[in-house]
């Protein structure tokens, strides 16, 4: 940039230079001589504000946006594992910070970008590594259910009510937890995918209902539609973190195949 100026600047200089020369020596009048001078301002400012700041500037969020998702865990390893979803992560940064989010507050509303591939790789994770990774997500819910119920509805049904921006309601402890533990998932699942027992997972399945509904009752039907606007939405935070600590109480094994076996019903 200060190069780029410095030599616009000489050049003026030039020019100016030669104008006076060309009043002196020549019939260019005073007037001439300026307005010479003037148009190329003109034209250089024109050239500068319509196409090359915006230029540089769009160049500069771009490395900005791809500087920062190669620095953060669990978005790093996707520009090698799922290049498509990286160049739209990408894409999508830039046009945050376009609208003037913070760089944080842009990581934020990434993460539900994640879902899907999260899914897909809970299909091919190791059985530690899943039932890590859904105890993180139920420290989430527990924490997001202190600060607001209704909070902890929108992370678990984004496509009910909008995600919720982890970022911005998270301690910074579990925000990186969270960043830690989905880069490990990633990490340990390039493999093929783990063969389910649905017979185990059946039987599972119904100790922890059977658990559930000595709790709960005929509530625990309002899992199966939350978008129904007649369910108790906090309600139905308490019942998921209720669950989900069920099936993670169950041998590691057990709970990995019971936690693949419910993602892969849900599509």
């Amino acid at each position: 940039m200060t190069g780029q100026f410095v030599t616009l600047l000489a050049a003026f200089m030039l020019l100016a230079v030669i104008i006076i020369v060309l009043i002196r020596t020549t019939r260019l009048r005073i007037w001439q001589g300026v307005v010479l001078f003037i148009l190329p301002l003109l034209l250089a400012n024109l050239l500068w504000f319509s196409w090359l700041a915006p230029r540089q500037q769009q160049q500069a969020m771009l490395l900005q946006a791809r500087m920062q998702l190669a620095q953060t865990p669990g978005y790093r390893v996707l520009e090698q594992q799922e290049p498509m979803l990286w160049q739209m992560l990408v894409k999508e940064m830039v046009h945050r910070l376009q609208k003037g989010e913070s760089a944080e507050q842009a990581m934020g509303e990434l993460r539900g970008w994640l879902t899907d591939v999260m899914n897909q790789r809970m299909a091919k994770a190791d059985d530690a590594t899943v039932h890590h990774y859904v105890s993180v997500a139920v420290q989430e819910m527990q924490a997001l259910q202190q600060k607001d119920p209704l909070l902890c509805f929108r992370f678990l049904y984004p496509q009910v009510s909008g995600g919720v921006n982890l970022e911005q309601v998270l301690s910074p402890q579990l925000n990186q937890l969270d960043q830690q533990t989905t880069e490990q998932l990633l990490l340990n699942s390039t493999g093929n995918e783990v063969a389910i027992d649905q017979t185990q997972a059946h039987k599972d399945l119904q100790q922890v209902v059977t658990q559930l509904y000595s709790r709960w009752g005929d509530k625990l039907q309002q899992l199966n539609m939350p978008a129904d606007t007649a369910v108790n939405r906090a309600g139905m935070c308490s019942m998921s973190i209720d669950l989900y600590s069920k099936i993670l109480a169950l041998p590691d094994k057990r709970a990995a195949n019971l936690l693949r076996t419910m993602v892969s019903l849900s599509g």
